[in-house]
């Protein structure tokens, strides 16, 4: 289905909340079906055809992005998409926070979809991370759907 780049924080929400109340899994179990089911089922109107314009990141660790307040540990799964005839991305994002205690020492890690032969290698590759492991039993602080352009 097409849909403006306008609505894809909100359809997001809805399928993030419809995983939520649907099923019992771990946050972030809920936060890779929701953008996986976003990304296989939702076109955004005007996105390029061009390689590498339609594509999602996972990334975590923990940022102090407000000096004023204590780091926290993030876990990011981001579609990122470049409008025909634009030169900047926009980036839909799903943040889930966390407490940094329950991190230690656990390394950024970054990972672009891209990389991979396919979603499914992708995905089973973050899924053996140390920062997905702790985050799947560790009780979440926050979440937030974003769309920001680059």
């Amino acid at each position: 289905m097409k849909i403006k780049l306008e609505k894809s924080t909100e359809i997001l929400s809805e399928i993030f909340e419809k995983n939520i109340i649907a099923k019992s899994k771990s946050w972030i179990e809920y936060v890779f079906d929701s953008m996986l089911e976003f990304k296989s089922n939702y076109e955004i109107e005007h996105c390029s055809k061009d390689e590498e314009t339609d594509e999602l990141l996972a990334e975590y660790g923990t940022y102090n992005w407000n000096p004023e307040e204590k780091p926290e540990f993030e876990f990011t799964l981001t579609r990122q998409i470049q409008l025909d005839g634009e030169e900047e991305y926009y980036q839909i994002k799903l943040k889930l926070t966390f407490d940094p205690k329950n991190f230690g020492e656990i390394e950024d890690m970054n990972f672009w979809a891209m990389d991979f032969d396919n979603l499914a290698e992708w995905k089973a590759e973050i899924e053996k991370t140390d920062g997905y492991l702790k985050a799947k039993e560790t009780e979440l602080l926050n979440h937030e759907i974003s769309l920001d352009a680059t």
